[in-house]
């Protein structure tokens, strides 16, 4: 078997990497060049069990797309791990590097990216695939799985008729597969989860268990979801169970239950599943303001789903203007900390969007 390339060194991309080369699945890593090396210095990526075994498994690691295609090719297919706000960017280096026509399989957060995948990739099957295993960065090359929980989610996107191998690799790497008919409704399950006391974590610096412990706010996490459940009913996506948790059940309760019911079921759910581990987007503000936000893939993607389809999301779109006001650097992260009242003002001073008689 060819070796399989995995670009994005972050946890999800560390993860993989390490689960299928201990299994001698031949893989390739491409991280940035600080990974790189930090690789050399351990002999390897270090990963962490949940046990608290530790382990180091070498793998060839690249510190440019290019360099891989160059000296490890040829790939039997490849995997995108890079956050969204990349992936544009990285079609058009596998482009470059000689990589049109082979599958990609993204395992990317949020929506979007199978679509602009295959937008510049227009050889290649794109495969849509979900891990939920939570794995953190302890720093370059130093991973630590949360919980042990091997779930993967996988299903054909677009030009993708045939998803055996990929099934075969990733069971063969010690996952529990499910397979799906549609990517869609596979990643925007997903983006339920990942939405959940995110942005308000980012915005008001506050843990998920502070978040519910606060009614208002609690409730402002289940009219997103509302939001959300209104934008895949337009556009006939319907919830799919995603790594063992009952999407479809949680969706229809929360739609139909008063929010004060579904809120300490909700806040159950997300501390404990979490712990003391902050969500994606409050690294994007703490400690230091990044560049760059995943939001536009996330609540972003409910925003602009509800403007062309004229179905209000004013949650999901004070969550999103507000982030990105605050990566742009256009207000500083202080201005909200600890704020719950200015961010409830902020989503009931939402408009609402002509409507287009799509409205559930």
């Amino acid at each position: 078997m060819k070796p399989i390339l995995i670009i994005g060194a972050g946890a999800i991309g560390s993860f993989l990497a390490v689960r299928l080369a201990e299994r001698d699945i031949p893989v390739a890593l491409v991280g940035r060049p600080y990974t790189l090396a930090r690789v050399n210095s351990l002999g390897g990526v270090r990963l962490v069990e949940a046990s608290g075994q530790v382990k180091t498994i070498p793998l060839p690691v690249f510190s440019s797309i290019k360099d891989a295609f160059s000296e490890a090719s040829p790939f039997e297919w490849i995997i995108v791990a890079v956050k969204a706000y990349h992936t544009k960017e990285v079609a058009t280096e596998i482009q470059k590097a000689g990589g049109h026509g082979l599958p990609v399989l993204t395992v990317q957060n949020g929506v979007g990216n199978e679509e602009a995948l295959a937008a510049i990739l227009t050889d290649s099957p794109i495969l849509a695939g979900i891990l939920t295993t939570p794995v953190e960065v302890l720093e370059p090359a130093h991973i630590k799985i949360s919980r042990p929980s091997f779930k993967f989610g996988l299903a054909a996107g677009p030009r993708a008729k045939d998803i055996s191998d990929a099934a075969q690799v990733i069971a063969n790497a010690g996952f529990s597969l499910s397979t799906y008919a549609d990517y869609r409704a596979l990643k925007w399950s997903k983006l339920l989860m990942n939405i959940l006391a995110n942005a308000q974590s980012a915005i008001l610096g506050y843990t998920p268990a502070q978040i519910f412990a606060h009614p208002e706010l609690g409730n402002l996490e289940l009219r997103a979801w509302r939001e959300t459940l209104a934008i895949m009913k337009a556009m006939d996506i319907r919830p799919v169970q995603v790594g063992g948790y009952p999407i479809p059940l949680a969706a229809k309760l929360v739609q139909r239950l008063p929010l004060s019911v579904m809120r300490p079921i909700f806040a159950h759910f997300i501390v404990g599943g979490r712990g003391d581990k902050m969500p994606s987007l409050y690294y994007d503000l703490h400690p230091t303001r990044r560049s760059h936000s995943e939001i536009n893939w996330l609540n972003g993607a409910v925003m602009h789903a509800g403007e062309r389809l004229g179905i209000p999301t004013p949650v999901n779109t004070a969550f999103t203007q507000i982030m990105t006001a605050l990566i742009e650097g256009r207000e500083p992260a202080t201005a909200w900390t600890g704020q719950p009242e200015r961010l409830l003002a902020a989503v009931e001073a939402m408009p609402s969007p002509p409507s287009s008689g799509k409205i559930p």
